[in-house]
């Protein structure tokens, strides 16, 4: 999607997920050639090459909130960043992206991220850049930080990579579809079904109001999911939107969840033009699970030219300037921000 928006023309040679709900989407939206139902199965030797090779491997064992356990996590998720880095040893394509929560910056004292930085740089095959990146500096108000490697041989980087500088964060307001005057907001909570929703969005009306904001006028996302004591909310911004959140964040000028297709756009993606070919509950996952497709837009406009896979000048930044774009907003909104619109010259890369 990311490439498709930077007008690069994709040649989507393989894609690999354990998951048949994950599988069902991509064969939905973006068919590759050949697909693979389990890394661990797949032998590198053999796969296709590609010019770009993007992977977010597990992350529960370096979340913080989850066990920590990183490379000896029980069920095996620590060991797929090895097959990842396998497929980059036997294939060698002329990028990289790799994707995880930040955290993995920090748990057992930096351990496994100093030993990731390690793994790669003995590949001798690629410069490696890695920097912790929040969706809400990009252009999206939703606070998402996640480390990004980007890898780019040695044989074709002309040193030219930078990570993109933050910009300015817009309202979640341009994000959400319009209010609707029928809805009576005052006073509306989760349902009584949802004790722990109930709860946390009560207490926070009920903090706000007492703090001076006014909850019902100005968007506040309340994660309502969360066990109490980590509830949070954040003003015109979305807590991060996580697997564990597939139901949908709390709007307070709204009186209700987060919408799939709100989750879409608060994820860089334009849900008219998705296919969504799983239940509402698998789709909030896969939202919770995706990649920031505006920080991806970012990274490849800055990777791809130093890479030598398109000419410099011909990719155009979207959210430079943290202008929203229209083609991203619902169509109720668009008058009430102002837009870039850009179109870039195609180009083709082998993903």
């Amino acid at each position: 999607m990311a490439l498709q928006n930077l007008g690069v023309e994709v040649n989507h040679v393989f894609s690999c997920d354990v998951n048949p709900h994950a599988k069902a989407t991509i064969m939905a939206n973006y068919p590759p050639k050949i697909f693979f139902d389990d890394l661990t199965q797949r032998d590198n030797a053999k796969a296709p090459t590609a010019d770009l090779y993007v992977a977010g491997f597990p992350c529960q064992p370096f979340s913080t909130a989850g066990l920590q356990q990183g490379f000896s996590d029980a069920r095996g998720r620590g060991e797929i960043f090895w097959r990842v880095r396998d497929y980059l040893e036997q294939q060698r394509p002329r990028v990289f992206v790799l994707e995880n929560v930040s955290g993995l910056v920090k748990i057992k004292g930096g351990e496994y991220y100093r030993a990731i930085l390690e793994a790669l740089g003995a590949l001798k095959t690629y410069n490696v850049y890695s920097k912790i990146m929040d969706t809400k500096e990009h252009g999206i108000p939703q606070s998402r930080r996640r480390i990004y490697f980007i890898g780019i041989s040695k044989h074709h980087d002309d040193g030219s990579f930078r990570f993109p500088d933050p910009v300015a964060r817009p309202s979640i307001e341009l994000f959400l579809d319009p209010p609707d005057k029928r809805q009576v907001v005052r006073g509306s909570l989760p349902p009584t079904r949802s004790t722990t929703a109930r709860t946390n969005v009560r207490r926070a009306l009920k903090e706000l109001s007492a703090s001076g904001c006014n909850p019902l006028k100005v968007p506040y996302v309340v994660d309502c999911d969360s066990s109490g004591y980590r509830m949070k909310w954040l003003k015109e911004a979305s807590p991060c939107i996580t697997c564990s959140r597939a139901a949908g964040h709390w709007v307070t000028s709204r009186g209700r969840r987060l919408t799939k297709g709100e989750m879409m756009r608060l994820q860089g993606m334009k849900p008219e033009k998705f296919k969504v070919a799983v239940s509402q509950a698998q789709l909030g996952k896969q939202i919770g699970n995706a990649m920031s497709v505006n920080v991806l837009e970012r990274l490849f406009v800055c990777a791809l030219p130093a890479a030598g896979l398109v000419a410099h000048s011909t990719l155009t930044d979207r959210w430079a300037g943290g202008r929203t774009p229209a083609a991203l907003m619902p169509a109720g909104s668009r008058k009430r921000g102002t837009v870039q619109s850009s179109k870039a010259s195609q180009k083709r890369a082998r993903r």
